[in-house]
């Protein structure tokens, strides 16, 4: 298909996950990180594959994991820009936060503003 995992997964938690308020972790989550716990909904995201529960697995331990203003600001840039560098299929990534039973309190959107 051409496109990298880190592009894929990168897709997926932007649309997915931008901003949450879950349980504080130890430490504020990386770019990488996050698209570490979004891995298992690459097929998903791209249109490609069913929601897995390991997907919901990922996609719910990226929300504990992004408690900090600090960390939502940096997952929302991150899953943004990748985003908008890969194709995904938007109508999966909209559904992602109800299948997975995760609050989004941004709507999920390719121009939504990080900053607020």
């Amino acid at each position: 298909m051409g496109y990298s995992s880190g592009r894929c997964l990168a897709a997926v938690v932007f649309l997915a996950l931008i901003s949450f308020s879950p349980p504080v972790p130890a430490e504020a989550i990386s770019c990488t990180q996050a698209l570490q716990f979004l891995m298992p909904c690459q097929s998903f995201l791209f249109g490609v594959g069913e929601i897995s529960s390991s997907c919901c697995v990922g996609a719910q331990s990226l929300a504990r994991a992004t408690v900090s203003s600090t960390d939502q600001k940096t997952v929302c840039q991150c899953l943004k820009q990748v985003a908008l560098s890969v194709r995904i299929n938007l109508d999966n990534a909209k559904q992602l936060p109800q299948l997975c039973k995760i609050d989004v309190p941004i709507p999920v959107q390719l121009n939504v503003n990080c900053d607020e």
